[in-house]
């Protein structure tokens, strides 16, 4: 009862609850979401509203429970927010806090982070084609395409992500815990939260019933009782997890975390609308999984994009830099 009652109880009952509202939300976001594509094509509607459509009638119900899990988490925000205003202050949280840089760092971290990211991945990408592991995709490419498939995901995630991950629930952990449990818990915490989806060949037979949410939710958490799975796919986004909050802690500030999440995601993205993996390439499985996102050429792309993090933090220090222990970490 005593951990309930505390900040990071209250972000696990928070959790609990987003999965819970989800579950009951998704067959009714599914249900909008199939009508309002078959309303977009008897009916003339603006481009933004045409290419959302376009998206809800190819989602799967599977896209549905993700999106309702983002849309639970963010409506039942204020109700933490409100709930950890409530308990004591830990005074050393403050030491941690973001802080406004001059222009001139918050531009650098950004656009370092946005070059580092987008760097990294292409020379993954690279490697593969030239190994012969990625093959061409039978895709049109178009602008539309680009921008609603690669440009919106990337600015989107990295954006709004690092503003909750970073910004709301690294800062909800740096005052509940010491610094290096925050540092690792939000980062297991980000990782858990992005595999919440069921596994392939899911089979859901109504995706329209009342219970469709859970019946995903089942499957979804079935997803932490496979060994390998914690060795390969949820190792890689744990790490990535660290790498940001650890941008985050070290420049007090969301410039750095937020352009290297976009730069990571604008590349993956790229490719996957471009390429597929070979599945017959000698570098299956263990040099590259099921997708960018697991093998070690991947682990070593985010090692990589660490070390570069780490000069443009050298090289552009945050104010009071002196001061602060986040260098710890």
């Amino acid at each position: 009862m005593r951990f309930l009652k505390s900040e990071a109880g209250a972000i696990i009952l928070w959790l609990a609850a987003s999965l819970f509202v989800a579950a009951l939300l998704t067959p009714h976001l599914y249900d909008a979401g199939k009508d309002l594509a078959e309303s977009a094509k008897t009916s003339d509607y603006p481009a933004v509203i045409e290419s959302v459509a376009g998206s809800a009638g190819r989602a799967k119900i599977d896209r549905y429970f993700s999106r309702s899990l983002l849309i639970s988490g963010l409506a039942l925000l204020p109700l933490l927010i409100r709930r950890v205003k409530q308990l004591p202050r830990d005074p050393h949280a403050d030491v941690y806090a973001l802080r406004k840089s001059p222009w001139d760092t918050q531009l650098a971290h950004l656009g370092g982070g946005l070059v580092i990211g987008a760097a990294s991945v292409s020379l993954l990408t690279l490697i593969l084609e030239i190994s012969g592991a990625a093959i061409p995709r039978d895709t049109e490419l178009s602008a539309g395409n680009f921008t609603s498939k690669v440009l919106m995901p990337a600015v989107g995630a990295g954006v709004i992500e690092e503003f909750v991950f970073r910004g709301l629930l690294l800062g909800f952990w740096l005052r509940a815990c010491s610094l290096q449990t925050a540092w690792i818990g939000s980062s297991v915490m980000f990782s858990f939260i992005h595999f919440l989806s069921p596994p392939d060949g899911m089979v859901i037979v109504d995706p329209r019933a009342w219970h469709t949410g859970f019946e995903i939710l089942g499957g979804t958490l079935g997803h932490f009782t496979d060994p390998a799975f914690f060795v390969t796919e949820f190792a890689t986004l744990t790490l990535l997890g660290l790498i940001l909050a650890w941008c985050r802690i070290r420049t007090f500030s969301l410039w750095l975390p937020i352009g290297l999440h976009v730069g990571l995601v604008f590349a993956l993205k790229t490719f996957s609308m471009a390429r597929s993996l070979d599945p017959e390439s000698p570098l299956r499985p263990w040099f590259i999984g099921n997708d960018l996102k697991s093998g070690i050429l991947p682990l070593t792309t985010l090692a990589v994009c660490f070390a570069l993090c780490k000069i443009v933090v050298r090289l552009f220090p945050p104010a009071d830099i002196e001061t602060s222990a986040p260098e710890q970490a």
